[in-house]
């Protein structure tokens, strides 16, 4: 073991291995800083807040990223601040994909940065204050943002609707049970209706009335009914007229029987009302009551008070003339005779 030793010191003692020693380390120098001789610059690289260092000779800042195999899509950018002392910087800022749904269509825009209004204006989309979104404006965007805009528009529709008139029923004397006769027709009127509509995407929502007006009022039929238990007379005595079981009156002054014809005021203003007759004024002075119906009971005027007087009665031509509320009736009525029992 010793002899080993002492072959190895003389050995490395020996001027040879020395030189050799030396020149070794002489060629580790020279390769060293031989090759930091070539890198000329020093950049400094922020990928959105990874830093690498990066030893270059390049000058320009592509050739730099493809040293370092830094690559950029279409839509990043880079900032280079160019170089100061062989020193240098390159931000490098990369794109968000923003997806925005809108009429249907789907837009694809890419920011390094700003917000929903900036991307927006870059898929060349403007919003109305009516439209929903699922994002402010204000708000940052973000790679892979979804944005989602419904189109609300509005709009006001005028409608027109019948309404349907009435029919006014009078029953009468005049007409048979169950018959009928139209004394003037009906006029359905016309609804103006205005409705505010909302679409969200052309699909409508909701619906909202605005107004109604009616702008034809309606005109109600009327119609004259068979009735043969519906009273004539519109008046009422001051006491009640007992009858008889033939439906003659039990208590009275006297009874004449004569013929009987029917007016009306054919439209005209009138005070008079059913139950008011005309007659000759010398022998029924007005005021006169009365109680007027056929013979047979078939046809029942009722409780009456002479109020008005004509031709007809004066001459003879008949002993009373009934008012009806309407010429169809007067006509329907025709002429009957009848018994006036004379109440006072």
């Amino acid at each position: 073991m010793e002899t080993i030793q002492h072959r190895f010191k003389t050995l490395f003692d020996s001027k040879w291995m020395r030189f050799a020693a030396m020149s070794f380390v002489s060629v580790m120098l020279i390769s060293v800083f031989g090759g930091a001789t070539f890198a000329k610059y020093s950049v400094v690289i922020d990928d959105e807040g990874t830093k690498t260092v990066a030893l270059t000779s390049c000058s320009e800042p592509e050739d730099i990223l493809k040293q370092e195999s830094i690559t950029l899509s279409a839509h990043d950018k880079y900032i280079f601040s160019g170089f100061e002392n062989n020193r240098a910087t390159i931000t490098i800022e990369r794109a968000s994909e923003i997806k925005i749904s809108a009429d249907g269509q789907e837009h694809v825009v890419y920011l390094t940065e700003g917000t929903v209004a900036d991307a927006l204006a870059a898929a060349s989309l403007a919003v109305t204050d009516d439209d929903l979104m699922n994002a402010s404006l204000e708000e940052p965007v973000y790679d892979g943002m979804q944005v989602a805009i419904n189109r609300v528009t509005y709009e006001t529709v005028t409608t027109q609707t019948e309404i349907p008139f009435d029919t006014v029923e009078f029953p009468t004397r005049t007409l048979a049970k169950g018959k009928t006769r139209t004394l003037s027709e009906g006029q359905n009127g016309v609804q103006e209706t205005q409705t505010k509509r909302t679409y969200i995407d052309g699909v409508l929502v909701e619906e909202e009335v605005l107004s109604e007006t009616v702008t034809v009022s309606p005109v109600a039929a009327h119609v004259l009914v068979g009735d043969p238990d519906a009273p004539v007379s519109q008046l009422i005595p001051s006491e009640e007229i007992v009858l008889d079981a033939n439906g003659n009156p039990v208590s009275y002054k006297y009874k004449v029987t004569g013929k009987a014809t029917a007016y009306s005021a054919l439209g005209r203003p009138t005070k008079l009302k059913p139950g008011n007759v005309a007659m000759n004024l010398s022998q029924f002075p007005r005021g006169t009551k009365l109680y007027i119906k056929t013979p047979d009971g078939s046809f029942v005027y009722g409780y009456s008070v002479v109020a008005d007087t004509g031709p007809a009665v004066t001459n003879g031509v008949c002993l009373v003339d009934l008012f009806f509320s309407t010429y169809t009736e007067s006509c329907l009525f025709g002429a009957k005779t009848v018994e006036i029992y004379v109440l006072s």
